[in-house]
């Protein structure tokens, strides 16, 4: 059979950390699809508010992987840093993307070269919410097609919020609850982000 060098426990924290890295990378490709708009504060002050809405739990994994991407210690990630992370998990990225993904973690100005914990931050906030409310919604999207009924969104939205308040009014306002709804960009609204296609 095949013999581990070592013990397991090793070989366990290193996919614990293979997965916390991928986990970046994908925040990361969920960044590079927006459209900051550059030096409004506006958009700072919707990535901060996200960023408030982790659990204790979130804000300490995301720590951890970027202690992980942060090889030298000094708070900032740069594209060597983030170079080396995306190739230990087989995604070899091009100058032009890697430089992408760190310029659109600090929307305040266009020329960034280094990302630092507070974008960091920002980023894991905002593309997990953003992974969340998809993975949810396209439970409900039994055909696979991309949009779900208004009243089953609904339905799933109240089903949520009744475990956690009283309120019994109806989260989506719509006339008609068989309407479609394209829900990325239901969960784009949600989050109040700027996209491109």
């Amino acid at each position: 059979g095949v013999h581990v060098n070592g013990n397991d426990d090793m070989v366990i924290s290193l996919l614990v950390r293979l997965q916390l890295i991928r986990m970046a990378a994908r925040c990361f490709d969920y960044i590079v699809k927006t459209q900051p708009r550059w030096g409004d504060q506006g958009e700072q002050n919707r990535r901060s508010l996200l960023v408030s809405r982790l659990t204790l739990a979130q804000r300490e994994e995301f720590r951890n992987v970027f202690q992980l991407i942060d090889s030298d210690g000094d708070n900032n990630i740069s594209m060597l840093e983030l170079k080396r992370v995306m190739m230990s998990i087989g995604e070899d990225k091009t100058d032009a993307e890697l430089y992408d993904m760190i310029n659109k973690a600090d929307p305040s100005i266009n020329g960034n070269t280094e990302m630092t914990f507070q974008d960091f931050m920002g980023v894991m906030a905002e593309a997990e919410f953003y992974y969340l409310f998809m993975e949810t919604f396209r439970v409900l999207d039994k055909e696979n097609c991309g949009f779900v009924k208004a009243g089953d969104l609904d339905k799933a939205l109240c089903g949520v919020r009744d475990l956690i308040s009283d309120d019994r009014k109806s989260i989506i306002d719509v006339e008609d609850d068989e309407i479609l709804i394209d829900y990325e960009q239901f969960s784009r609204m949600l989050l109040g982000a700027d996209v491109r296609h």
